[in-house]
């Protein structure tokens, strides 16, 4: 089998064999030509031009639009645009149906007057709902099935007799010796010099301050 420069066998037969190398002319279906396929594909045909004895343009060669087959045909831009003018009633102002009892009215309706029919269940007029409706069930399967054997009766909470000074106990960060620390309090940058602590007014209430000079003996 001879091939190309490529190194692709070559099929296409040569100069005077029986192949018809033609894609404009039309044979019967028992002649083949290089594109025969391609008439095959577009087959069955609604109608035919090659075949008739009168040609006619004004006759497609198909009575459908893609694979719709039962004869119907899709709507155009303008009569899918032009068939909103049918959806106008759709958009008119109603009257809606108004309530016997609304909320400007509800606190002069008697709501339980005797009417001779149940006020609840079946045949009461109004619904009403259970009267278990929006029961909150707080007990738990550990509440009920682990209850203290003894009554228990807890202790009450009382506060502590004593005034809570730990925080004269706390060291502060210093504002002389850690002024580089990473541990700056507030918003500010600047070097606070200031000597007040946040537990300066605990400390002066633990700490009494006392006499270091003694007084001049006499």
């Amino acid at each position: 089998m001879p091939t190309d420069i490529v190194g692709l066998p070559d099929y296409v037969e040569r100069k005077g064999s029986l192949f018809l190398r033609s894609n404009q002319m039309y044979y019967s279906r028992a002649t083949l030509n290089s594109n025969w396929h391609q008439a095959r594909e577009a087959e069955p045909k609604d109608f035919d031009i090659n075949k008739t004895d009168k040609r006619n343009l004004c006759k497609a060669t198909y009575e459908r639009i893609g694979d719709v087959t039962d004869g119907s045909l899709p709507e155009t831009t303008y009569q899918d645009h032009s068939a909103q003018v049918f959806l106008k009633e759709y958009f008119t102002e109603q009257q809606p149906r108004k309530a016997m009892i609304d909320v400007s009215t509800f606190a002069h309706a008697n709501l339980d007057r005797d009417t001779g029919a149940p006020t609840r269940g079946f045949g009461s007029v109004l619904p009403h709902h259970n009267p278990d409706f929006n029961k909150h069930h707080l007990e738990t399967t550990q509440r009920a099935d682990y209850s203290p054997p003894h009554p228990y009766t807890p202790a009450s909470e009382r506060p502590p007799d004593f005034t809570d000074n730990s925080a004269a106990y706390r060291k502060c960060h210093s504002q002389f010796t850690d002024t580089v620390d990473y541990r700056r309090t507030g918003w500010n940058t600047w070097q606070d010099e200031s000597g007040l602590y946040m537990n300066s007014a605990a400390k002066q209430t633990v700490f009494k301050p006392t006499n270091t000079i003694p007084e001049r003996l006499e």
